[in-house]
């Protein structure tokens, strides 16, 4: 549920904000989880993060690639450090999270996060097309 207060809107607890998100799991190995629609909560961001590192978990996969195709406010750092401090605790040393940004003027943004991530020992990478993101999930460096 999205109650609106002024222009922004506020996300309420239960739900993944103001967006669109699908699940893919075609990739071997892979839950792939697009996400459009409008970022910059970092509360919404975070119910989504645990979601989907709970249904990988479920299916028994390691690796996730993340599609953003998000309008709207960008996050703040401390937004960031947020959403990351709440999923460091799940205990993902065994997880390769690819995140694909498909605007590039958010590229810089996500770039950001990610090495917050890896400082938090999350395994993660930012990459601006799914090809490049594939390859690293499969045969990167750790």
């Amino acid at each position: 549920m999205i109650a609106h207060i002024g222009k922004l809107p506020i996300v309420v607890e239960g739900d993944f904000g103001p967006v669109i998100m699908t699940v893919d799991r075609s990739l071997r190995g892979v839950l792939r989880v697009q996400i459009t629609g409008e970022g910059g909560h970092a509360d919404a961001a975070l119910r989504r993060w645990r979601y989907n590192l709970g249904l990988a978990r479920e299916a028994g996969l390691r690796q996730m690639l993340v599609v953003l195709q998000f309008s709207g406010a960008m996050m703040t750092e401390a937004g960031f450090r947020h959403v990351i401090a709440g999923v460091a605790d799940l205990d993902l040393a065994d997880f390769r999270v690819a995140v694909v940004q498909t605007r590039h003027e958010r590229l810089r943004q996500d770039e950001l996060s990610t090495m917050i991530a890896i400082e938090s020992g999350i395994s993660a990478g930012v990459f601006s097309d799914e090809a490049t993101a594939l390859l690293w999930l499969r045969h990167g460096a750790r």
